[in-house]
């Protein structure tokens, strides 16, 4: 057996019962709890659906992948699967042991990197078929939710959302290799969610500059999968308050005026096109792997 195909095995090894192992499962597990609570269980008691309604009920659950999961849950599970698999190294102070070792330095890191991409993965693939589960289960409870199940969208989402995290993930990788710290990860990962809640469905002149920044990237490229409509962005949940209200402008008091136009504002000031989805896919592939390279050449110094 190769050192690498060895190295692999002991990082499976440590993995079992570990806490990022957990989060694999936990954190779909939670989003799909609350997915339920707050938007699917009230759908159980309806008689009767309007054409309208069965449409969004349609698509609600994409929809939620890229707002409730794409915007809270997957920064979080980004920033912290990294840390937590560099954890048990810093923790018990073993990289001179493992460094005496007759294994190149760099193939550590390699092999955290190849668990930290297959975690991602996993634990998007979970997402993806709990929420097939339930949408079968609501079609059972209630024969008036039997409506399909857009289940190539949300593949296409979640995988458009793992592609789009190789940056960000390949930064989080190099970040917890030199620092021994949990919390520096979160911090950076409460970053990233503030730019993606600041910056979404802003109209730029230039969008690529907000969608190829790492934090914004994953949210991005998803976002991309489900357009619709003239705007460059749909909004993150999150930073839906801070939008102008259409028919209305706020003045520097606070108070809000209405406003009559003949013609709407996307009509008269028509925004520049969305970034290209061949760019954004281009960016999270090349940028995810000259940063993973960075991350492998820092990996070979002497530790302390």
């Amino acid at each position: 057996m190769p050192a690498f195909s060895r190295l692999l095995a002991a990082e499976g090894l440590k993995l079992r019962r570990s806490k990022a192992a957990r989060l694999v499962w936990l954190l779909p597990l939670l989003f799909v709890g609350v997915e339920f609570l707050v938007f699917e269980r009230p759908t159980l008691g309806y008689r009767s659906l309007t054409p309208d309604q069965g449409a969004m009920l349609a698509g609600l659950q994409v929809k939620l992948v890229l707002q409730l999961w794409g915007g809270f849950f997957h920064p979080l599970m980004l920033a912290l699967i990294p840390a937590l698999l560099f954890r048990p190294e810093h923790r018990f102070k073993t990289w001179r042991h493992l460094h005496a070792m007759p294994v190149p330095r760099r193939q550590f890191f390699l092999a955290k990197a190849a668990w930290a991409l297959a975690l991602c993965a996993a634990a998007l693939a979970l997402v993806g078929v709990l929420l097939l589960l339930e949408h079968s289960a609501l079609r059972s409870l209630n024969p008036l939710l039997a409506l399909p199940s857009n289940a190539l969208r949300m593949a296409r989402t979640l995988g458009w959302l793992w592609l789009g995290s190789l940056p960000v993930l390949a930064i989080y990788l190099w970040v917890s290799d030199r620092i021994n710290s949990l919390a520096v990860p979160v911090v950076f990962g409460l970053i990233g969610l503030i730019l993606t809640v600041s910056l979404s469905g802003q109209e730029l002149s230039q969008p690529w500059r907000r969608d190829l920044i790492p934090w914004v990237l994953p949210y991005a490229a998803a976002e991309r999968s489900v357009h619709t409509g003239t705007a460059q962005q749909e909004v993150q949940a999150a930073g839906r308050i801070a939008q102008p209200e259409p028919g209305f402008i706020r003045a520097p008091s606070g108070r809000r005026y209405r406003i009559h136009q003949n013609i709407p504002d996307e009509l008269l000031f028509p925004p520049p096109p969305p970034t290209p989805t061949w760019l954004l896919a281009l960016t999270s592939g090349v940028g995810g792997a000259l940063l993973l390279a960075l991350g492998w050449l820092d990996a070979g110094r002497r530790r302390a």
